[in-house]
Parts: structure tokens; C-alpha cells; sequence
């Protein structure tokens, strides 16, 4: 999570109350800030990453204000609109499509506000913004801009500006190169045609993003106006990150002025602060809290939260700040007033039955499994969930990859999949393992994730066993034997084995196998240009039994020998 520094002092000036440093210690810890240090005045804290608008000492401050009451309800903002505009052409489209901006008239940033700023900024570049690939913020000195401002994109050779803390104007390869910003996020712009650009109308580089600023526009101690451009590959991102922005700055000091942004086909005007309106059931929240309060406890509560809150019968209507992305639910309105109430405040309780703990039945089930497989002389292996698509599809000979969970944002391509089966895992396994004697008997006991339409999250867990047995004497028949050793030792007295085909397995050495007209298992004869595709030298049987059916039938059959004994 997000670690910020505070000096005690500021914070107290801020907040605009001053309290004992040791009370201070103990309540910010119910405000979602764990203290990590005190030293020298210094306050460390550890901050919740899903309270991003709390990365500085004025969002800290603002919430501190309403749990001690000093200041309650929904903080106000005035925004002005302002006469600068920002063109977008279309170069930006494919590159670095959403820019947003702001002005702040009047600032007055001593050191303590300066250093906070600087905090801010990167805190949401790490966090929101996704190590700047998704949303990447420029700070500037507004007096040295001369607007309109364009944001385009030109050719790497055709840009060439002074950076921030340069002394000389910099290609921009060279400012991939040899800046410690451009070293640090070049890979954000790796095999793109055009760079993104902010300029002004008189052709000064106010930004590169995501990488760096121009020196031109470098804001110090000194500087009183502010301009704030904001640029991403998400809408929503790079407004909420305005929006945090912007409410933290003025909340020492400075007003905020809205820019327009003129985009090919459209046009919107930026910093928008309107606060969202959302309802909450008082039933809902004193049945999640445990806690039975009346409908004016609770109100007060929801403005402790920095919420603004009107009561009409047992429903309450809220008005939440527009810096607070994190309300997503009213289980985010249930957290935020539980945390109003106090946590400390919370009386234990014991359970009203006398409850004993014991293992789940699936977790007996699958030891079971695991005992069987290591008897009949396999040994274990245990792959990551996360796999890459290479492995689960290509090198597996399908086609289709439909019914797959892929990450958005993968870190790298060896885990940018969620395994929906466990035979492509052993089988990487034994590509790693050619050096090691034969046969080769190994099985994995784990779960795979598959689309399911009709499920909450579109998708279900399912569990399963696999087992592969690689050597030059392995045959069809030696994977059927332990299959069917496995399922007569979990209890399942009938099953039906009928062929199959499957690209994967070799043609006429390949079956299905039916419980009660479901299929649940795959077993066969590896392909030979599978094991071409894993450089696996010899014949290679296999297995996949999805344990969902057994599970049930064993849980209903050791129930029946329980009972008549």
C-alpha cells in the first residue's frame, strides 16, 4: 500500500485544530492510515490504496476534520470557467487518446505545500495512474503558458525540447536515453510511431507525456498559478484523477477554473466536480455492521464521513464528494460509516450457537485424491493459476481461445491467462524435465477457472486432477487403468467410457467418460505433434477428471455408511 510522510506541525495547521501527537497516533489508524514512524516531527503513514484522494496531508486533513468533527458534511467547491482551451487532433486517437485540464489562481506553495504536491502527484501516478501508462499528470508555472494549448503527437526525430531539470534542448530519443524519467517510463512508449505532445500557441513544450515536462513551465516554491493537464488512455481515469487533484490543491489554498477541451467531434469542459447522489437503507446498514442505530445516529455518521445526508424515512440520501472514485457499492457507504462510528467503538460479541470448526468436505475429498494418485506411484507437481496463452492453447493445437479468462493488464506473457485446464501445465512441466529418468509419472490436483455466463462473476471454479505418465512403453491402456482405479476408489460404481475426438490427443487412442450422462473426464494418447510443440522425446498418455460429480456422489455415499453405522 501507498506510504506518505506528513510533518505534524502542517497537518495541524491544515486540519485547523491542533491535537497531542500521541492521540493523533492512535486515531489515524481508524481513518485507514497506519502509522509506520514518528521521527523528528515527522509523521510515516501507510495508506489505503482504494482511498487515493488521502495520498497527501489535505486529504488526510479534510478526512480527520470530520471524524473529530471539527468539520462535517460534503466540502464545497466553486469552479470558474476559465478561457483557455486545449485542442486534441486526431494524432492522439491510437496513442494517448483522453486529456483533461485545470487551472488553480492564487496558490501559495511554501515548502511543506510544494513537497505534498510533488507526493500527491506521484502517489497517483503509481496507483490510478498505473505507473503513468494509464494516466499521466503535468504540473506547470500557468504564467509562462500562452493559450490555446494543442495536444498532438509528433514523430520521435521531429521533437526536440529543453526537459524538466535540462539545460539544454534534448531529442526526444535522447530523453528516453539519458534522463532518469525517460530511463524509468521509456517502455510506455516502446514501438509507438508518434509521441504525445502539449504545446502552447507559441510552439513552447509545456509536456511529453507520459514521460516528462518542459523545463519552460517548472513550478517551484515561487509559483502562484497553476496549470494541470492530465492525459491517459481512460476517460473516467484521468477525471477522477483531476478531480483529486484539484480538491486536495485548494484545500490550503486557490480557486479552481475549468478548462475546454476541444476534441475532432466534441467538446467538454474539465475540472468536473459535481458530487454524485446515491440512497442508502438504514435495515441494510445496521444488518451488515451488526450495529442498531436510528436513522439520526446514522446521519450523523454519514456527514462525520464527509458525506452530505438527508433522513426521509428509513432511507438515507446521500451527496458524495466528487474526490472519492472509491464509492462504488453501499457496502463502500457501510465501510465509511462504521469507520465514522469507530471501530474501537465496536463491542465483541459471541455467537449465539455453539459452533465446532472442521475441514470441508472438499478439502477431505481432495486429500483423498491426492493420497490415491501418490499410491498408484505419481508425484505431485503444483503450477500457477496464472499461465500464458501459449501453453494453454497454441502449443495444445486449438484454435479457439473464446472461452478463456485473459488479464487486461498483464505484466508479462508467460502469466497473462487464467488455466481453465491442467494437462497443458504437466505437460510444460515435463518439457522442463527431459534430463530425468523414465517413465515419468506426475499428477496436479488443483482448481481451473471457466466461463459461465450465468454465474455472478461469469465465471466458476472448477476442480480437477490430471496426471500424464511419459515413457516409451506408455499406452493408452496404462492411463485408463489408473482412471478407473481412482474413480472405483471414490465410490463411483458406474461410468461410461465412449470415444472422442480432441486435437490434443491422438485419433481412435482417445475416450470421454460419462457419470450419470455428464462428461467428466478426457483420457488418450498425447498427439505426437503435441509433444513436437512441448520437445517432449517419448509417448505420452494423459488424464483430466473434473472431480465436481465425484465430489458430490463420494459426499453422499460416506454419508449413507455414516448413518447406517
Amino acid at each position: 500500500m501507498p506510504t506518505i510522510t506528513m510533518r505534524y506541525e502542517d497537518l495541524s495547521e491544515v486540519r485547523g485544530r491542533k491535537i497531542p501527537l500521541k492521540e493523533l497516533e492512535e486515531t489515524l489508524p481508524l481513518i485507514k492510515c497506519e502509522v509506520k514512524s514518528v521521527l523528528n516531527g515527522q509523521i510515516t503513514v501507510e495508506v489505503n490504496a482504494d482511498r487515493p484522494d488521502m495520498f497527501s496531508t489535505e486529504g488526510v486533513a479534510r478526512t480527520l476534520k470530520g471524524f473529530l468533527e471539527i468539520e462535517t458534511g460534503c466540502p464545497k467547491y466553486r469552479v470558474k470557467k476559465s478561457k483557455v482551451q486545449i485542442f486534441v487532433t486526431n494524432k492522439v486517437k491510437n496513442i494517448r487518446p483522453f486529456v483533461v485540464g485545470a487551472i488553480i489562481k492564487n496558490v501559495k506553495l511554501d515548502e511543506e505545500p510544494f513537497l505534498q504536491l510533488l507526493q500527491l502527484q506521484e502517489k497517483l501516478h503509481e496507483t490510478l495512474g498505473r505507473k503513468r501508462e494509464k494516466v499521466a499528470i503535468g504540473i506547470h508555472n500557468f504564467d509562462v503558458v500562452k493559450p490555446p494549448i494543442t495536444y498532438t503527437a509528433l514523430e520521435p526525430e521531429k521533437i526536440r525540447f529543453v526537459p524538466l531539470d535540462g539545460d539544454r534542448p534534448m531529442t526526444a530519443k535522447e530523453i528516453l536515453e539519458e534522463t532518469v524519467q525517460g530511463r524509468k517510463y521509456g517502455w510506455i512508449m516502446e514501438n509507438l510511431p508518434r509521441y504525445p505532445l502539449l504545446v502552447d500557441s507559441e510552439g513552447l513544450v509545456l509536456s511529453m507525456p507520459p514521460i516528462i515536462n518542459g523545463e519552460a513551465t517548472k513550478v517551484t516554491v515561487d509559483t502562484k498559478n497553476l496549470f494541470i493537464d492530465i492525459t491517459g488512455l481512460n476517460e473516467q481515469a484521468v477525471n477522477q484523477t483531476l478531480n483529486i487533484l484539484t480538491t486536495n490543491i485548494v484545500e490550503r489554498s486557490g480557486t479552481i477554473q475549468s478548462v475546454k477541451v476541444i476534441y475532432p467531434k466534441k467538446s467538454v469542459w474539465t475540472v468536473k466536480l459535481t458530487p454524485k447522489k446515491v440512497k442508502l437503507d438504514v435495515d441494510y446498514f445496521n444488518e451488515i455492521s451488526g450495529l442498531n442505530l436510528d436513522i439520526k445516529t446514522t446521519v450523523r455518521l454519514a456527514k462525520k464521513a464527509r458525506f452530505e445526508a438527508k433522513a426521509v424515512k428509513k432511507k438515507i440520501y446521500l451527496t458524495i464528494p466528487p474526490y472519492r472514485c472509491d464509492i462504488l457499492h453501499p457496502i463502500d457507504l457501510v465501510e465509511d460509516l462504521i469507520i465514522a462510528y469507530g471501530y474501537n467503538r465496536i463491542e465483541p460479541e459471541l455467537p449465539k450457537t455453539l459452533t465446532y470448526g472442521r475441514e470441508l468436505p472438499k478439502t477431505k475429498f481432495t486429500r483423498k485424491v491426492r493420497e490415491l494418485m501418490v499410491g498408484f506411484g505419481f508425484q505431485e507437481i503444483t503450477s500457477y493459476v496464472l499461465t500464458s496463452l501459449e501453453t494453454q492453447v497454441y502449443r495444445m493445437d486449438l484454435e479457439e481461445k473464446d472461452d478463456i479468462v485473459e488479464l487486461l493488464n498483464p505484466k508479462t506473457s508467460e502469466f497473462s491467462v487464467v488455466r481453465r485446464w491442467l494437462l497443458p501445465e504437466l505437460l510444460n512441466f515435463l518439457s522442463h524435465n527431459t534430463h530425468v529418468d523414465y517413465p515419468q509419472k506426475i499428477f496436479e490436483c488443483g482448481e481451473v477457472v471457466v466461463l459461465d455466463e450465468e454465474a455472478e462473476t461469469k465465471t466458476r471454479n472448477e476442480l480437477r486432477v490430471a496426471a500424464v505418465i511419459s515413457d516409451y512403453r506408455a499406452s493408452y491402456e496404462s492411463i485408463q487403468s489408473i482412471i478407473y482405479m481412482l474413480l472405483k476408489n471414490l465410490k463411483i460404481k458406474e461410468w461410461e467410457t465412449i470415444p472422442k475426438e480432441h486435437p490434443s490427443f491422438l485419433h481412435g487412442r482417445t475416450a470421454s467418460i460419462k457419470i450419470e450422462g455428464e462428461e467428466v473426464a478426457i483420457l488418450g494418447e498425447i498427439h505426437p505433434k503435441i509433444l513436437e510443440n512441448f520437445e517432449i522425446p517419448n509417448p505420452t498418455v494423459a488424464f483430466e477428471l473434473n472431480l465436481t460429480k465425484p465430489l458430490k456422489i463420494y459426499g453422499q455415499t460416506t454419508e449413507e455408511t455414516s448413518t447406517n453405522f
